[in-house]
């Protein structure tokens, strides 16, 4: 029996869901989010346009190069998270036929509980947001985002 290929499009992963029928896309960097989330999504984006405005540019050319992209994923509520990245699947990574396994919990808010997950599918990185976010939340967010972008793991 031969295994399956994994799937190396966010939107055939476990990752993608239904109420994602946003995106920005600006190079590597790729933002889902629900419509209503719209708000959020360009505050975020704005704000890693700010961050990286001097490294932005030798960033986005060296995740060129490799062909690498970072996936944002806002789930806009726990339920829609859950079913990308359960308990189960950050405590046990479990194989899931798509190239992917979740990664470990980032940052866990208190209250709501916003939590930042990263993972990989296939050489490209995702990390999924779970709704709803502060500005807090951002600056948790970017951080992460800080970290992949000069992470020499990311090769």
């Amino acid at each position: 029996m031969e295994a399956a290929e994994p799937i190396q499009y966010v939107t055939q992963s476990r990752f993608f869901s239904p109420v994602f029928n946003a995106a920005i896309f600006d190079g590597p960097i790729r933002i889902y989010f629900a419509q209503f989330q719209e708000a959020q999504a360009l505050k975020l984006y704005y704000n890693l346009q700010e961050r990286f405005s001097d490294v932005r540019k030798q960033a986005r050319g060296e995740f060129k190069e490799r062909g690498q992209n970072i996936f944002v994923m806002m789930y806009p509520n726990e339920e829609t998270f859950d079913l990308s990245f359960d308990e189960d699947r950050s405590s046990d990574p479990k194989p899931t036929g798509l190239g992917a396994e979740a990664g470990p919990v980032v940052g866990v808010q208190p209250g709501l509980g916003t939590q930042i997950v990263r993972a990989k599918l296939g050489s490209d990185f995702v990390v999924g947001v779970r709704g709803p976010i502060d500005d807090q939340d951002l600056e948790n967010l970017c951080r992460e985002m800080d970290q992949i972008v000069s992470s020499p793991l990311a090769v």
